[in-house]
């Protein structure tokens, strides 16, 4: 009985963990990003490298905004299933076939591969609402969003749940706005 209610617990803690991250606005989303697309994910398969599982997910690209365009484009994300074991980074972004997004994406680690920007903050998932209008939110289970002063930025704009052409339009805008500046 001692046995079945650790059990519980543990399973009930591990549901609960969560990872903190500096909140990104979307203007420091759009010029800090290396690179913009709107995708729509092809195919998702686990792997194990260097140690450690993996999900690497494959997009095909509808839009570049910002970064080189691509036709197709693959992320490979920490995480995963291995055999009877799954391993997540809470905060850490998953995408299902034939979902699309908006991706954020850094510059390359070490090992050749982007990540979305601030885990969740930099994918935004294309939902059609009520009236079939797209529109967009960020992937943030898992998250805790941390503002770097003590008061939240005035640049931070709720986005959540903006319409697609509008969200485009800003986002288009805004990295037009820092390339210019450079």
């Amino acid at each position: 009985m001692v046995y079945l209610i650790a059990f519980f617990i543990s399973f009930l803690t591990w549901q609960c963990e969560a990872t903190t991250v500096e909140r990104f606005s979307l203007h420091q989303l759009a010029t800090q990003s290396e690179q913009i697309h709107v995708v729509t994910c092809l195919e998702s398969s686990y792997e194990y490298a260097d140690g450690q599982p993996i999900t690497r997910y494959k997009f095909a690209v509808t839009e570049t905004i910002k970064g080189p365009p691509n036709a197709h484009i693959t992320l490979h994300l920490p995480g995963g299933i291995i055999g009877a074991f799954e391993s997540r980074i809470a905060g850490m972004p998953t995408f299902s076939i034939g979902s699309q997004d908006v991706l954020f994406l850094t510059a390359p680690n070490r090992a050749g591969f982007a990540w979305p920007m601030g885990l969740g903050q930099g994918a935004f998932q294309i939902r059609l609402d009520g009236n079939d209008a797209p529109r967009v939110y960020q992937r943030l289970n898992g998250l805790t969003l941390h503002d770097r002063a003590a008061k939240p930025a005035p640049e931070i704009e709720p986005v959540q749940g903006s319409e697609l052409a509008s969200f485009l339009q800003r986002v288009r805008s805004l990295s037009k706005s820092n390339d210019s500046a450079q």
